[in-house]
């Protein structure tokens, strides 16, 4: 043992011992190979330092830890990367490492570590090292979204202080990044974090929890051991006080935080906690054996205690982290709450039969907002108004299948071209990029204002057709440009759409006399003259060293951008040409991989989206008759899986999308059918296009993105 290691203060000896374990042989050091052995262990640990906050931070694998760690020249200030499971959060990780354990963080490292985040946001990936350009896609894939979360993390061997000057930097950060629904945090990870997570990971305490039936229960013997009940959400809301996160350890998942759903329940167990066991599915949890204590009489539903050896929830995490945030708030009132709680011992169970119920728990249907606007009597109407007055159809029900294009429109799509429309761009600012915040109630949510007092018919299919124009149009431009502009035409779609919105005006849509023609013909030049605009005045007030996401996620920056382009072109003078931010043409960089394989690859139609048969006029002819017979011959569902990515709903068996053209030609007898089959041009997302076109769009803008981390633009 050398002297340095000698002079180490024993904790932070043993965190040495067990990063160099877990990561020696799992982080690449071949950069550091002609270094001095002394210098290059301690890039080891500091490496090995990043690598094993993300591991605390994220549950990742060490190997999935090591493969994010990006220290190195040109690293700008970030030594590791790491990504939630579910690909809405990013931690970038600045690790130091001391012998001593007295690592710092200073103002200038503080510095580096906010210039590496502005280059990720600016999507200047090709000024950094190989080992962040491998990343590149699925960073960006994070901060496109509009409720992406970013942490920046300090990882110190050392007591984790940092200076006042410091602390105000990483705030500065933070708020000049975060927006509408966009959040960055900055924390710090210190040597007696370090510590506590190798203890953990040498000996994991297995978790005891009791749970107490007094209200009732019945249970189960045979294969395996079940106990239903109702459990004090005040008893949960303790569980999650005593263990944490770990607490779903089996979990598919971690608790998601204080969401929009979370501060429901949050709410519901505060404001009516004897009508929350009504509302609620309930929780299950996992252990490897029940201890029974009766409090008197021993039978089935008296009062009783149990006492769960090394148990986890499998579902419900979201639930019992809400009791332990309403608990924290009002105690008395959460001991009123009860949940509904499946207990299940595995003790004596076939291998995999404890995965299976965690799997099987969580991947039953649950109720989202939209939902319950299926009994608005407001929808009701206005799909009667569709029917009498446009002789189209009007689709409010989750799970309906929108209606072709011409034939009418979706109450999601609906929405959205009446936030756009809508005189304040906050709407079209909070939906941009997930339909959640347009289901909102209350004084200030974007369904009270858009229907609370019901819109026509006609005012709402004139907005969705020249919506759809504006996207036509602004897809076509978008494919003509590249770096920062075309940043802004991603970000800044639907407040573009919302200024041209604002140049149409309020009453050419909802007059049923108004020229409809006119207004789509001149819809074009509206977008581009607004396009344009936006970009030059994204740069004329902000700076173009602004971060472009957070710009178009700040509701005051919108209103902002929307007033200066207004105001610009109903001047009519100095307007800036688009074809100053468009590409000179060229080929592409790349052949367009197939069309499954995109879709698949980037997760771009969720799973359980309702896919449609586009039947060509010649199908129609030969086959519809048979497709009516049973309307489920014209309906499937999406599954992300590149072999056989659609189930039919006629038979419920999966298939590739030529594979079921080619099945269903055969099942409905068509003799006369085509020898050339392109299964993906035949079925189509209701509202966005054949499966074909969905890739298309996606290629075009994969390209483009290439082509400005190519030039190096930001």
């Amino acid at each position: 043992m050398g002297k340095s290691t000698q002079l180490m203060p024993l904790e932070v000896r043993q965190v040495r011992e067990a990063l160099l374990r877990e990561f020696t042989d799992r982080i690449s050091m071949d950069d550091l190979e002609k270094k001095d052995p002394t210098e290059r262990e301690t890039a080891l640990l500091s490496r090995a330092v990043a690598a094993k906050a993300a591991r605390v931070l994220t549950d990742c694998t060490s190997d999935e830890a090591a493969a994010g760690v990006i220290d190195g020249r040109d690293d700008f200030g970030i030594d590791s990367v790491a990504f939630s499971a579910s690909g809405t959060e990013l931690w970038l990780i600045q690790a130091k490492w001391k012998n001593s354990g007295t690592a710092g963080f200073d103002t200038e490292a503080a510095l580096k570590l906010i210039q590496g985040l502005k280059k990720l946001d600016n999507r200047d990936f090709d000024h950094f090292n190989e080992r962040l350009r491998l990343l590149g896609d699925r960073v960006h894939g994070v901060l496109k979204l509009p409720t992406c979360k970013v942490h920046l993390v300090v990882a110190l061997m050392g007591d984790g202080r940092l200076s006042l000057e410091t602390r105000n930097i990483l705030d500065e950060a933070a708020q000049e990044f975060g927006g509408f629904g966009r959040t960055v945090e900055y924390r710090v990870v210190d040597q007696a974090d370090f510590h506590r997570a190798i203890r953990e990971d040498l000996e994991p305490e297995p978790i005891t929890l009791t749970a107490k039936m007094t209200e009732g229960w019945h249970d189960r013997d045979t294969p395996y051991v079940a106990i239903v009940g109702d459990v004090s959400a005040a008893e949960l809301a303790q569980w999650y006080a005593d263990n944490g996160e770990r607490l779903y350890d089996r979990n598919v998942r971690k608790s998601l935080g204080l969401t929009g759903v979370n501060k429901t329940l949050v709410d519901s167990m505060l404001e009516d906690p004897d009508g929350f066991l009504y509302r609620h599915n309930g929780i299950t949890v996992q252990c490897d054996a029940i201890e029974r204590e009766f409090f008197a009489k021993r039978a089935t539903g008296a009062p009783i205690s149990l006492t769960l050896r090394n148990a986890s929830v499998v579902n419900g995490a979201q639930t019992v982290t809400s009791a332990n945030r309403a608990f924290e708030k009002d105690p008395d009132t959460v001991a009123e709450a009860y949940v509904s709680v499946r207990i299940v011992s595995v003790q004596g169970a076939p291998e995999g039969f404890a995965q299976s119920i965690t799997k099987a728990t969580n991947t039953q249907n649950h109720m989202e907002r939209r939902d319950f606007i299926a009994i608005d009597p407001v929808q009701s109407e206005i799909q009667k108004d569709f029917k009498l007055s446009l002789d189209k159809d009007y689709v409010f029900r989750r799970g309906e299948m929108d209606p072709a294009p011409e034939s009418g429109c979706s109450v999601t799509e609906a929405a959205t071209a009446l936030a756009c429309a809508y005189q304040d761009p906050t709407f079209a600012v909070r939906v941009k990029g997930s339909t959640e915040a347009l289901w909102k109630e209350g004084a200030d949510g974007a369904y009270t204002r858009l229907f609370g007092q019901q819109p026509s018919a006609y005012q709402i299919w004139r907005s969705v057709q020249v919506l759809r124009e504006i996207r036509d149009e602004l897809t076509k431009l978008r494919s003509t440009l590249s770096g920062r502009a075309a940043s802004i035409a991603d970000n800044g779609a639907l407040l573009a759409a919302h200024a041209v919105f604002q140049r149409i005006g309020s009453e050419a849509l909802e007059e049923p006399d108004s020229d409809l023609d006119a207004i789509i013909r001149g819809v074009p030049e509206q977008v581009r003259g607004v396009l344009a605009c936006l970009i030059d005045m994204v740069d004329k007030l902000f700076t173009n060293k602004s971060y472009i996401t957070s710009t178009f996620a700040s509701d005051e920056k919108s209103r902002q951008l929307v007033q200066a382009v207004l105001l610009t072109l109903d001047a009519g003078n100095g307007t800036p040409d688009l074809s100053a931010f468009v590409t000179a043409g060229s080929e592409k960089r790349a052949k367009r991989p197939p069309t499954i394989h995109l879709l698949v690859d980037h997760d771009l139609i969720p799973d359980g989206t309702l896919l449609a048969y586009a039947a060509s006029d010649t199908e129609e002819r030969a086959i519809g008759a048979w497709l009516d017979q049973d309307p489920r011959r014209r309906r499937a569902t999406w599954l992300n899986d590149r072999k056989a990515p659609i189930l039919w709903e006629a038979d419920g068996r999966r298939y590739s999308p030529t594979g079921l053209v080619n099945h269903i030609w055969r099942q409905a007898e068509w003799r006369e059918q085509w020898s050339a089959v392109q299964g993906p041009k035949q079925w189509r997302v209701p509202g966005e296009g054949t499966l074909v076109e969905i890739a298309e769009r996606l290629w075009r803008r994969l390209d483009t993105e290439q082509e400005s981390e190519e030039s190096g633009e930001s």
